[in-house]
């Protein structure tokens, strides 16, 4: 019984929301994502009001930035990484954290 209402959550909380067309991924990367996950997250859409929006992100390619540096200078490559990430999926850093974030 728990199952089946667990289903049918899942079924009614997809079905409010569209899935995501694009997922949140680096944009180097070629092959299938294998650590995939869908969260809602509070976003600014176009016309800049902030919504919630189901975003699909691929945790794999950003447990780097999540991961405590163990160095000054591991420390700086993250903070690098993250200004290069958020540039390139059009976004800023404290949004990319965000919506990393598990």
């Amino acid at each position: 019984m728990a199952v089946t209402r667990a289903a049918l959550l899942l079924i009614c909380t997809f079905s409010v929301q569209a899935v995501p067309e694009q997922c949140l991924q680096d944009p180097a990367r070629t092959q299938p994502c294998p650590h995939l996950i869908y969260k809602q997250a509070q976003l600014t859409d176009k016309q800049g009001n902030n919504t919630k929006q189901l975003v699909c992100v691929c945790l794999s390619d950003f447990a780097d930035l999540q991961a405590q540096p163990s160095s000054e200078a591991e420390r700086v490559r993250q903070r690098m990484r993250l200004k290069s990430l958020a540039a390139q999926l059009n976004m800023d850093e404290q949004t990319l954290l965000e919506l990393i974030r598990y």
